[in-house]
């Protein structure tokens, strides 16, 4: 008995050797034979980051933000989803777009400190958001001293 478990043993090290030997040849025959996967998304999501902001230049804000919500929904949670969220807190906050949302602006804006802190927008982000809040007080006393 003593001589057979030893046997078995031998065989399973000899099993787990050649396991082992062979584990680096086949990830390396798996990355030949299985066809590359590319990741566009981010790609395209890019290029749609830079004609938003063609559009923006242009002024011709529905279009950009048109650009911008494609890149959130390409993106996730990925770069440059912080740059498209600036720029649709930004667009709906410029007082030079007919369909300005300061409302809709803040929450956007809140959203890109909330999710993204450690984006290099948040510190402009916050500057607009206070500047908005700031605005709507005063909005309501000139409201309330004009009634």
């Amino acid at each position: 008995m003593g001589g057979e478990q030893s046997g078995r043993r031998k065989q399973i090290y000899l099993c787990l050797a050649i396991l082992i030997f062979l584990s680096p040849a086949a990830c390396a025959l798996n990355q030949i034979m299985s066809p590359t996967i590319v990741d566009t998304t981010g790609e395209e999501a890019l290029e749609r980051v830079d004609q938003g902001r063609k559009f923006l230049a242009r002024g011709d804000y529905a279009n950009a933000l048109k650009e911008y919500e494609k890149v959130l929904s390409l993106a996730g949670r990925s770069t440059p989803v912080d740059q498209a969220l600036f720029y649709v807190g930004l667009i709906n906050a410029l007082p030079a777009n007919p369909k300005r949302n300061p409302g809709r602006s803040i929450a956007v804006f809140r959203r890109l400190i909330k999710e993204y802190p450690g984006s290099s927008l948040v510190q402009p982000a916050k500057g607009i958001v206070d500047l908005l809040q700031d605005n709507d007080i005063l909005n309501r006393r000139i409201d309330r001293l004009n009634n």
